[in-house]
């Protein structure tokens, strides 16, 4: 009996250890050769590890140094693609463990990718499974529930219903600057790390525009928790996950878990608490995005089963992780790269200070007629995104076998698109790329990219942010606002440190010396 045992556990044995070693080394070899067919580029692979280790010292020591204010962000931030772009070219290939990752640097195949949204499919199923904790909703829904979630959705982002939030989102706007003036000394002039002020103007004005719900300290824990979610599934400088490895347990999935339950259950009283005032009528007829998520609900003349209320129920969670994850970041991203970079360049703050007074005179409230007519910090803003995008790159995951300009791209490769390089190309840019000139937009993005479609800060194609509208809109009334209340320059104490946090962050946070006008 014993044999048979023995027998059967070598058996099992053998076989795991031969799908570990396909894993590990037949397959990733004979992806290589076949890459090399198609003219790519790229490293050897290594047994197991592939570029994983070279990655890792990289960004270790690219965070050991700080960046003058005037330079290239990109050998900090995306150290390995950069290095692999340069020896390699534009398209190339390197190794995250096992799995072959291809670089598309050309617009032109960037662009071919997303378009094709059903082809070239969102990459976080291949990640680390945390991510599915932290990120659900439209950005992780494909095809037709795509589809049919984006059109739901669209309402909410409408112009029209856009401008409708210009009072609130002032009003957020009017609080943090209130915030700032009563750190000025007697002479009107403060030291403040405007970071998590910025972060909290974009909170305050996602819960209260799209929510309709008080900024609370609920609710900037659920951002906090949000973001530290999406920062333990960065796959960017940690090892890969080998077979098997997501059924494993540890202290990260543990706390991932916890700190999603909490986050979940604060959602859930949200959801509760506007459900209950959906049937007793209160508010019916001011629409926002939470009852778009909520809509099936709301028809009492549709008889929902319990698994089908559960389904809008889980759906509603997850846009609701997103949009405020998605809301908080990204607009707090762009606004304290502004105030950077503004702070370092005082022509370009003088330029946009004197329009504002120009277009706004002594009104206090703002209007769309004024937003449109801010033309330089409306060009400031798309500088700042194309020198720092919210993320510097995008990837897709191939899902049948295709083909893009001359590469035949197997299934399941994974295909990484670095924007904050195609932001930077010279023959793209001009011979000034690198540098921040934001008249380079003067005559509209299409003249500034050499006519080529190269801005891809909120994405590209039929998958662009759905929020795109909405961000710029909150970060011009803001830097309105700012420009005619403080002058601002760096702080002694500031360190030039840009470090990829899912958006780029500001590693060692952004200390400015403010001055009341």
């Amino acid at each position: 009996m014993w044999d048979y045992v023995i027998i059967s556990v070598l058996t099992i044995v053998i076989l795991w250890a031969w799908k570990v070693f396909n894993w590990a080394w037949l397959e990733p070899k004979r992806m290589e050769k076949f890459l090399r067919s198609q003219g790519l580029k790229g490293n050897s692979y290594r047994f197991l590890l592939g570029d994983s280790r070279e990655i890792s010292d990289m960004y270790e020591e690219a965070y050991s140094k700080t960046l003058g204010p005037y330079d290239d962000i990109v050998p900090r931030v995306m150290p390995f693609i950069e290095k692999t772009v340069k020896t390699y070219g534009y398209n190339s290939f390197a190794w995250i463990g096992p799995r072959a990752r291809i670089i598309i640097s050309e617009a032109e195949l960037m662009r071919v990718v997303l378009n094709k949204h059903r082809n070239y499919q969102k990459s976080f199923r291949v990640f680390n499974k945390i991510i599915r904790l932290a990120i659900g909703g439209l950005v992780y829904y494909e095809g037709d529930e795509w589809s049919k979630s984006r059109v739901k959705l669209n309402p909410a982002f409408h112009i029209d219903k856009l401008k409708q939030m210009l009072p609130s989102i002032q009003s957020c706007c009017g609080s943090i600057l209130s915030q700032w003036k009563d750190k000025m000394s007697e002479n009107g002039t403060g030291v403040v790390d405007v970071l998590h002020y910025l972060e909290d103007y974009s909170g305050s004005v996602v819960t209260l525009t799209l929510f309709n719900t008080k900024f609370n300290d609920e609710m900037r824990r659920n951002f906090h928790y949000l973001r530290d979610l999406t920062i333990m599934t960065d796959t960017a400088s940690k090892p890969f996950n080998f077979p098997g490895s997501e059924y494993l347990p540890s202290q990260t999935k543990k706390k991932a878990k916890e700190m999603e339950i909490v986050v979940r259950q604060s959602f859930t009283s949200m959801i509760d608490e506007r459900l209950k005032s959906r049937m007793e009528g209160v508010g019916s007829g001011d629409r926002d995005l939470f009852d778009l998520f909520l809509d099936e609900l709301y028809d009492n003349d549709k008889k929902l089963n319990s698994r089908e209320r559960k389904r809008i129920i889980e759906e509603a969670i997850a846009q609701c992780k997103l949009f405020y994850f998605a809301g908080y970041d990204t607009t707090s991203n762009l606004l304290v790269w502004a105030m950077i970079i503004l702070a370092i360049h005082q022509n370009w703050q003088a330029r946009a200070r004197e329009e504002v007074f120009q277009v706004l005179g002594d009104s206090n409230k703002i209007n769309n007629d004024h937003l449109s007519q801010l033309k330089v910090v409306n060009m400031i803003l798309h500088e700042v995104l194309r020198l720092y995008p919210p993320v510097m790159e995008l990837s897709r995951v191939v899902e049948e076998e295709t083909q893009l300009g001359d590469l035949r791209i197997p299934k399941g490769v994974l295909l990484q698109l670095p924007v904050a390089l195609l932001h930077r190309r010279p023959e793209i840019w001009g011979a000034d790329a690198l540098e921040f000139r934001p008249d380079r937009f003067s005559e509209g993005v299409l003249k500034a990219a050499n006519g080529q479609a190269a801005f891809m800060p909120f994405s590209w194609g039929p998958r662009i942010c759905i929020g795109q509208n909405f961000a710029l809109m909150e970060g011009k009334v803001f830097m309105a606002q700012l420009l005619r209340t403080f002058s601002f320059e760096l702080a002694p104490t500031y360190k030039h440190a840009p470090y990829a946090a899912f958006t780029i962050q500001p590693q060692y946070g952004a200390p400015l010396v403010l001055r009341k006008l």
